[in-house]
């Protein structure tokens, strides 16, 4: 799919890992595509992070010379190639921002940086709140999900529920699942045990790990321990730890977020394809609907959108 005379918009989603770019036509179709492993984490100084961009959509660029660079993501922040300073969602916000939907609070928010194609990136801003919480590129995504109201979940390294209401993000709360999922599997002597990927295949020992989070956060440190202690004395095997582990950690995530959304009978659920039945088997045993929507597709329609309200 390659159409590059019609490109209006370039849009950047560059997360901590990976780089997707998305040509966009006049009336904000993709009409072509592209990505690369140059995440905001891998790349250290203004000339690593400008070569990136070069590599990937340089051509693109050359080739329409008034066309806009927009990014979300972990590009602004202070660890990428330029901090994009959070917006807050809370009372304090500037009151210009205060009555703006949260794409044009967005754009109110932008950063620059110049890059050697000619034109500067502008990075949308990520989200904070008074607790406090961060978000980057979360908010891009609701901007494009065409969520208004209800509890939207976009899990990943680090997971977040948030409360959507009339178009904005009420509030918000992060769990750490994924990073701790990894830094368990691969730093921890319980992770040594354990030498297979989880699977859902073994529904009796997802729900042992969903009733380990149920019985509550007080005894987690214990409960760790058993596990490692399971494939040790031969009471369960790595394979079925490695899946206990997993509906243990999101057992975890799903009782402390419906305690703090306690009326929540469903949620939308912006992730990839590889967690979409993880979060459907965990709802389903809360009694939770999980509505599944198109991750990417929201990325790049967020993008779109916060560009329209840039000067």
């Amino acid at each position: 799919m390659s159409h590059v005379a019609d490109i209006a918009l370039i849009g950047l989603d560059w997360g901590s890992t990976n780089l997707r770019a998305y040509a966009f036509d006049a009336a904000g179709n993709i009409v072509d595509r592209r990505q690369s492993d140059a995440g905001a984490l891998t790349l250290k100084g203004d000339a690593a992070f400008d070569a990136a961009l070069v590599a990937l959509v340089g051509s693109w660029a050359q080739l329409h010379p008034a066309v806009k660079l927009i990014a979300c993501g972990m590009v602004g922040a202070r660890t990428g190639w330029r901090e994009a300073p959070y917006v807050s969602c809370s009372a304090d916000a500037d009151v210009k921002q205060q009555h703006a939907a949260l794409a044009q609070r967005l754009a109110l928010g932008v950063t620059s940086v110049a890059t050697s194609l000619g034109r500067a990136l502008t990075i949308i801003p990520g989200v904070k709140s008074s607790e406090p919480d961060v978000m980057r590129g979360e908010e891009t995504q609701i901007v494009g999900s065409n969520i208004a109201n209800g509890i939207v979940v976009c899990p990943g390294t680090h997971s977040k529920w948030m409360q959507v209401s009339a178009n904005h993000i009420e509030s918000f709360a992060t769990f750490y699942t994924g990073e701790m999922h990894a830094l368990i599997r691969e730093h921890s002597s319980v992770g040594k045990a354990l030498n297979c990927a989880p699977t859902l295949d073994d529904g009796q020992s997802f729900h042992l790990g969903l009733s380990y989070a149920r019985t509550g956060a007080a005894s987690w440190l214990h409960d760790l321990f058993v596990m490692r202690a399971a494939v040790v004395t031969g009471a369960k095997t790595p394979e079925q730890i490695s899946t206990v582990l997993s509906g243990w950690l999101l057992g975890c995530e799903f009782v402390t977020a419906l305690s703090m959304y306690p009326d929540t009978q469903e949620i939308a659920l912006l992730a990839s394809d590889v967690l979409v039945p993880w979060y459907e088997r965990s709802g389903q045993a809360f009694g939770v609907k999980v509505n599944a929507l198109d991750s990417a597709a929201a990325t790049a329609c967020g993008l779109w959108r916060v560009a329209q309200h840039l000067d």
